[in-house]
């Protein structure tokens, strides 16, 4: 097959995707299984991949160093490369390795951390470059950002459309929005789950809670009082699970990963967990049944309706406040006060399940406090969607955690990832 040939096929094929990964570095992609789309990758004899697509957009990659070698063992022909997805990592210039891919038509490289305008001037040596994102990032604050630049390239005014979303009115003519109807298709496409998962989540529940003037969890709990067992929490969550597929999308654990964090509690035991992030209380009511006797689970929830919900279906479940207390504030103000309102001396297992963004720092309070005993266990769900790569990279970096990832995807949503990070404390060190 000849090099033109090769590039032919390649361009059908389907991208090589590593997205959604919280990849650090570009080494890692060696080790990384790829996502999986509608049509599954070709391999060339060596087991190389056939494609000229690479994604590797929503991980914390801050450099592409061994970016060339990589490609050269992932790719069967690396320098076919045609789109490359980097967005949503914290780059913070332009590395002159893309520089060396002379097919490059698509670069993505919105929503990281370049801040110096005259990076792009390093990419006017590609002679294919026809679409490039930059917004989202420090240097749409720089002047000139929207108007061409001196010593820029004719190729890179020509992508102004593509830089700036601030474009001036009546410039686009039809061709030029015809040409981007395949791009808008693909990522229809891509994205269909995510897309299916904005609707309901965020669309179809804003027009619910105005018709009804109650908010999701309340709804859920009208409908638990009518359909479930009091006194039975295992027939309380299944009520859950299926008002959640059949009637509204609850944005709960689900029973996949429910049964990850029984097994969890199970195994290691604990006399005391505290649950960060009760929402309407089904992860709460997997661990209280879980536990051994004696045992004692503290859960914190911020919003005052929210609680009010979840203290319900506690309660409605058979546990009384011995074994589960819910306390309402904010995490960030509560770990504080544990010990000395709360009386927690420790917490054996705990449960990171309010906002992915609080979690580096939630731990850390944690730390701080000295509410982790050597060999606690912390769990942290959704550090793969939305994700949490701030957490994970500390965990994984500090020297005081073992870390295990469990993968599952989200309820009703299987294709979209997701997973359960498990860290084991050792210690102050």
């Amino acid at each position: 097959m000849s090099k033109q040939d090769s590039m032919n096929t390649s361009v059908q094929e389907p991208p090589l995707d590593f997205s959604f990964r919280s990849i650090h570095v570009i080494q890692d992609l060696i080790s990384e299984e790829p996502r999986t789309g509608l049509r599954p990758l070709r391999h060339s004899k060596s087991g190389k991949s056939l494609t000229q697509s690479l994604w590797l957009n929503n991980n914390v990659l801050n450099d592409l160093r061994d970016f060339n070698t990589v490609m050269s063992q992932l790719l069967e022909h690396p320098e076919n490369l045609a789109w490359i997805d980097l967005s949503f990592n914290d780059l913070s210039s332009i590395d002159p390795v893309l520089t060396t891919f002379f097919n490059l038509s698509v670069l993505y490289l919105h929503g990281n951390s370049i801040q110096r305008l005259g990076e792009v001037n390093k990419l006017a040596v590609l002679p294919r470059l026809r679409s490039l994102t930059l917004h989202g990032n420090p240097i749409e604050e720089e002047k000139g950002y929207s108007t061409p630049w001196p010593g820029t390239s004719p190729v890179l005014w020509c992508l102004s459309l593509s830089l700036s979303p601030r474009v001036p009115e009546g410039i686009m003519s039809p061709a030029i929005a015809l040409a981007f109807l395949p791009l808008v298709v693909t990522l229809l496409v891509r994205y269909r789950h995510y897309f299916r998962l904005l609707v309901r989540t965020v669309l179809l529940r804003s027009f619910r809670d105005c018709l009804s003037g109650l908010r999701i969890e309340e709804r859920a709990f009208s409908y638990v009082l009518t359909h479930a067992l009091p006194g039975d929490p295992g027939h309380i969550l299944t009520t859950l699970d299926h008002w959640s597929s059949h009637c509204e999308y609850l944005s709960h654990m689900g029973p996949a990963k429910g049964q990850i964090l029984m097994r969890l509690v199970e195994e290691k035991a604990p006399a005391c967990v505290l649950e960060l992030g009760t929402y309407c209380g089904y992860s709460t009511l997997l661990i209280a049944r879980a536990l051994p006797p004696g045992s004692r689970l503290l859960t914190v929830e911020r919003d005052t309706r929210t609680a009010a919900v979840a203290e319900k279906l506690i309660r409605l479940a058979g546990f009384d406040e011995c074994m589960v207390e819910l306390i309402v504030g904010s995490s960030e103000e509560v770990i504080p006060r544990l010990r000395s309102q709360h009386q927690l001396i420790r917490a054996d297992l705990v449960l990171l399940a309010h906002r992915p963004r609080c979690y580096l720092r939630d731990l850390q309070l944690l730390e701080g406090h000295a509410l982790l005993p050597a060999g606690a266990t912390v769990l942290a769900d959704h550090v793969l969607f939305p994700g949490a790569p701030r957490f994970l990279q500390y965990a994984k970096s500090c020297g005081r955690y073992r870390c295990r990832l469990h993968h599952t995807g989200l309820p009703d949503f299987p294709a979209i990832k997701d997973g359960i990070a498990q860290l084991t404390y050792s210690g102050p060190g």
